[in-house]
């Protein structure tokens, strides 16, 4: 009996989990900046040039080539990255954030939701965190690769 209360308690801490980082992105609507754009705009603002190829940001998120070339295709249009001949390999292209993209992530969602667990106690946001880091490094994209 209690398994089945404990099973329900977690599947039920999944759920408020995803409302909690879906409530981050509150423009939802096809012309918004999509998760995944977002974290390609965060990348490009963090890492060096040399590491700003598709295949290093996909590489890095998890995910094929193919989700990233589009979203960062949407970005170029939207002006906020532009893609550049690299200079050290002429077959390969560099993706780097304009003025525009980088003045966007003073608006990153991403904000929002570290602000919210700073509203928990101390003891509260060092137990969020460790679990978060232990479950993202535990059980990595490589698992969900399998369905």
């Amino acid at each position: 009996m209690k398994q089945g209360i404990d099973d329900k308690r977690r599947m039920a801490s999944v759920v408020l989990l995803e409302r909690f980082v879906r409530d981050i992105y509150p423009i939802k609507h096809s012309k918004a900046i999509q998760p995944l754009q977002w974290s390609i705009l965060r990348y490009l603002s963090e890492m060096p040039a040399d590491r700003c190829e598709v295949r290093w940001i996909a590489e890095f998120l998890g995910l094929t080539r193919a989700p990233v070339t589009r979203a960062i295709a949407t970005l170029e249009a939207r002006n906020l990255v532009r893609q550049e001949i690299n200079s050290q390999d002429a077959r390969t292209k560099k993706v780097v954030l304009t003025e525009q993209g980088l003045h966007i992530l003073a608006s990153d969602p991403i904000i929002l939701a570290a602000e919210r667990i700073r509203q928990l106690s101390e003891p509260d946001q060092e137990q969020f965190m460790k679990s978060i880091r232990t479950l993202a490094l535990k059980f990595g994209s490589d698992e969900s690769e399998q369905y």
